[in-house]
């Protein structure tokens, strides 16, 4: 009594080449396919196997999200991230990332690495000369600061500097003479 081939599953393979009565096969999905369904099936005295193949669905990931002050880019199916799928993230001008900016659905369903950050582009304290005063307390990117001289001096160079995008003050630090 033989059952014949009791076909694959799409995305999936059968395992065995008994075909008669009472020889078992089984059945398994391609890499980042989950089987739906029975993994095993067994040919019966009625020419018919115990079980159809099964279905290999593929495997999703969850949605990432997107970092605060980043932009995300990825080619999804159906609005899914399904496995394979690759995310790209850019951090908004002002910030650079921290973690890597590319991720991957694994065949497990998880993400190879985390989530990156979006760090705010910081200068430091600009400094001040001596018998100078500083007005302004951001130095983060785009933030500017101001300087005076006390005491009827006079200032040297420019009385303002701006955080630029490389994390460096403009133009460098102004003397009262």
């Amino acid at each position: 009594i033989s059952c014949g081939h009791p076909g694959s599953p799409i995305y999936g393979r059968t395992i065995g080449n008994g075909f008669n009565l009472n020889d078992v096969v089984s059945f398994s999905c391609n890499t980042g396919y989950v089987m739906e369904g029975p993994s095993r099936a067994q040919c019966q005295a009625t020419r018919q196997w115990s079980q159809p193949p099964p279905t290999c669905k593929v495997v999703n990931c969850s949605d990432p999200g997107i970092p605060a002050n980043s932009i995300r880019q990825s080619k999804i199916e159906h609005g899914n991230f399904t496995f394979g799928t690759v995310v790209f993230y850019d951090c908004n001008p002002g910030f650079y990332p921290f973690g890597s900016p590319v991720l991957t659905c694994q065949p497990t369903g998880q993400w190879d690495k985390p989530l990156p950050e979006c760090i705010v582009v910081d200068c430091g304290h600009p400094g001040c000369p001596p018998n100078g005063q500083l007005s302004g307390d951001k130095f983060t990117f785009g933030s500017t600061v101001r300087y005076t001289c006390t005491g009827g001096r006079q200032l040297k160079g420019e009385s303002a500097r701006t955080c630029q995008l490389n994390g460096h003050w403009s133009v460098p630090m102004p003397f009262c003479s």
